[in-house]
C-alpha cells in the first residue's frame, strides 16, 4: 500500500511540473532507494543523481497539466570493485530501467574519495618521513589535496581508482594553503582500498615564507578613498520567476544547476510578434580544462577537467547578498545527491539580478541641439 501511495504522489507531481524542473530532494531520495533495491548485490555510492531530461520534442509539446514521466539519470560507484555504473530510473513506475557498467573512464572524484585519500596519506609512514625532512612534525598543519591523475600508461595506474596527492602548509587553520606548497612530495592513493600505492620524494625545496592570506586583517590597511555604491530598484526588478522559468523583457528561459556542468539554461526564447521564437534549446559548459603546462614531476600531469573530473556544480557555494551579489537579487537553490543518495541542499546557489550597463546608444542632432539616449540593461 505504501508503495502505491508513493507512486500516486509521484504521478501527481509529474502531471503538475514542467518536464525540465530539476529533481526535488524527495525525488533524489526516491531514485536512490529504487537503485539500491534493484541492485542490492552491489555496494554503491552515488556520484550523481540528476533529472533525465525528456526528448526536445516532448518538452516543446508539453502543456500545463499534461502527463510527463519523471525520470532520473544515475552515476554510481561500486565500492567493492571500483567500477562505475550508469543507469536510469523511472520515478513514475518506481523501476530501474537501465544499468550499464562504464568500461572507459570513471565516476568523478567525490567527497568520500577526497577524505579517504587525505586520511590514508597522513597515516602513511613514507609520507610522514618526507614531510619531517622539510621541518614539519605537526601533520595537522599540512593540507593534502587529492587530484585526478590523468592516464599516462604508467604501471601504478593499472587496476586503481587513483588520486595523486599534493601538500601545502597551513600554520593556522584559517591560513590559505596554496601560497605555501610543499614541493617534492607526491603520494599516489587508491581511495577505494584506502591504500597509499606509492610516495615519491623529488627532493627538498624551500617552502615560501609568506602566508598570502586574503582576509582584511592580513591585508591592512585597506583603501578608504572609495565611497559606497548603493543599487536600488524601488519598484523591484523587471523579471518574473515561476518555478525555474524566468521571463525578462521579451526573453524567457529555464534555469537549473547540474552537478557536472554547473549552470544550465534551457529553452531560451524571444517573443516576436506575439510568438516565442526558440533561440537556444540547451546551454551549458561542456568542460573547463586547465593544463598546468610544466615539465616538473609535481605538475606535468595536472590537466584539471573541472567539470568531468570534479563537477562544476558540486563545487558551488552559497552566495551572499552584498558580497557575491549586489542589488535586487533573486536566488535559486539547488539539490544534489550526496554519496548515500541523500539530498545535498545548496541555498542561494545561483543569483540573478539586473544591471544598468551604461549607454546603449546616443544620437545628437546638430540642427535642433537635442539628444536621444537609451541606456543598456542586462540580466546577470
Amino acid at each position: 500500500m505504501a508503495q502505491a501511495i508513493e507512486k500516486s504522489k509521484t504521478r501527481e507531481t509529474a502531471t503538475t511540473r514542467h518536464p525540465l524542473e530539476p529533481l526535488t530532494g524527495d525525488e533524489i531520495k526516491a531514485a536512490a532507494a529504487i537503485v539500491r533495491k534493484a541492485r542490492a548485490d552491489q555496494s554503491l555510492r552515488f556520484a550523481a543523481i540528476t533529472l533525465r531530461e525528456p526528448e526536445k520534442e516532448a518538452v516543446y509539446a508539453y502543456r500545463p497539466g499534461a502527463y510527463v514521466e519523471r525520470a532520473a539519470a544515475i552515476v554510481a560507484l561500486d565500492q567493492d570493485t571500483g567500477a562505475t555504473w550508469v543507469g536510469a530510473v523511472s520515478l513514475t513506475t518506481g523501476e530501474l530501467t537501465a544499468w550499464t557498467e562504464v568500461t572507459e573512464g570513471q565516476a568523478s572524484l567525490g567527497r568520500e574519495d577526497f577524505f579517504a585519500a587525505i586520511s590514508a596519506v597522513k597515516q602513511d609512514p613514507r609520507w610522514q618521513e618526507a614531510i619531517r625532512k622539510r621541518g614539519i612534525s605537526d601533520f595537522d598543519k599540512v593540507q593534502v589535496d587529492p587530484w585526478i591523475p590523468g592516464n599516462f600508461g604508467l604501471e601504478v595506474e593499472r587496476g586503481h581508482r587513483l588520486t595523486r596527492c599534493v601538500s601545502y602548509l597551513r600554520e593556522e587553520p584559517t591560513d590559505q594553503g596554496y601560497p605555501r606548497p610543499i614541493e617534492g612530495v607526491l603520494a599516489f592513493v587508491d581511495p577505494i582500498t584506502q591504500e597509499v600505492v606509492e610516495v615519491h620524494d623529488y627532493g627538498v625545496l624551500p617552502i615560501p615564507p609568506e602566508k598570502g592570506n586574503l582576509d582584511p586583517d592580513s591585508n591592512a590597511p585597506l583603501r578608504t578613498d572609495l565611497k559606497p555604491v548603493s543599487i536600488t530598484q524601488p519598484e523591484g526588478p523587471s523579471f518574473t520567476v515561476d518555478g525555474n522559468e524566468v521571463r525578462w523583457q521579451k526573453w524567457s528561459f529555464r534555469v537549473s544547476q547540474h552537478p557536472t556542468e554547473g549552470l544550465v539554461l534551457h529553452t531560451v526564447g524571444y517573443e516576436d510578434g506575439g510568438k516565442v521564437r526558440p533561440i537556444l534549446y540547451r546551454a551549458a559548459l561542456s568542460e573547463m580544462v586547465v593544463p598546468y603546462g610544466t615539465i616538473s614531476p609535481m605538475h606535468f600531469w595536472k590537466n584539471a577537467f573541472d567539470a568531468g573530473e570534479v563537477g562544476l556544480g558540486k563545487c558551488v557555494n552559497s552566495l551572499e547578498l552584498g558580497c557575491d551579489c549586489v542589488g535586487e537579487i533573486f536566488y535559486f537553490d539547488c539539490d544534489f545527491a550526496d554519496g548515500e543518495g541523500e539530498p545535498d541542499h545548496r541555498p542561494n546557489a545561483i543569483c540573478m539580478h539586473e544591471e544598468d550597463y551604461g549607454v546603449l546608444w546616443k544620437h545628437f542632432d546638430f540642427y535642433s541641439g537635442k539628444s536621444e539616449v537609451r541606456r543598456s540593461r542586462r540580466l546577470v
